[in-house]
């Protein structure tokens, strides 16, 4: 990670791979009946747009970059997996109903994880630290804000898990509303009636 030029197609291959959470995204949004829901898969569909195109530009102001997909299905082969086969999935799916949710919901929870933890390892280790140093050395571009650019991908991140926990309730309420039993009294003047003694 120390090569500007590897660093630079780890980071491109991240922003293509925001850019295809942004597709499944929206596939999803469009896909599922509940307004309020929708609304929020395309909010975080727009987020990892948003970070396709902040990554591409961090990528291209280390170095150009070879933009080769094959390579990011291996360096980011976990994400990478796990996007395809859900895009695969919901692709092929008419309309996404509120049963469908909490499952869609939790695996859409497990793959936001694994995309933190990718950016995480930016954050964590010593890497981005040493790339800042040893661009501005050598290409004299100024990366100082690097860092928080990822630290705000992550804390979108784990916006992103929050709005599926979110979905996840809204749905579970919307059950329970539709579940909750209409109770019918078949003669409630019976009930003013005294009750017949026994003698």
């Amino acid at each position: 990670m120390k090569e500007p030029q590897t660093l630079a197609d780890y980071i491109d291959c991240l922003s293509l791979l925001e850019s295809n959470t942004g597709l499944l995204y929206t596939t999803i949004a469009d896909k599922v009946e509940m307004p309020l829901v929708r609304s929020l898969f395309k909010e975080i569909a727009i987020d990892s747009q948003k970070h396709s195109v902040i990554l591409k530009g961090v990528s291209e102001s280390i170095t150009h970059t070879k933009g080769a997909q094959k390579e990011c299905e291996k360096k980011i082969s976990e994400s990478w997996r796990m996007i395809s086969k859900l895009q695969k999935e919901y692709s092929k799916i008419d309309k996404i109903n509120a049963e469908d949710l909490p499952e869609l919901s939790a695996k859409l929870k497990i793959f936001e994880s694994i995309m933190g933890e990718e950016y995480y390892i930016f954050v964590q280790l010593k890497t981005l630290d040493l790339m800042v140093k040893e661009i501005n050395q050598l290409y004299n571009i100024d990366l100082s804000s690097a860092k928080s650019i990822f630290i705000n991908i992550i804390s979108d991140e784990d916006r992103h898990r929050e709005i599926l926990e979110t979905i996840e309730r809204l749905v579970t309420k919307e059950e329970q509303a539709s579940n909750s039993p209409i109770l019918r009294y078949q003669n409630p003047d019976a009930w003013s009636q005294p009750t017949p003694s026994s003698n």
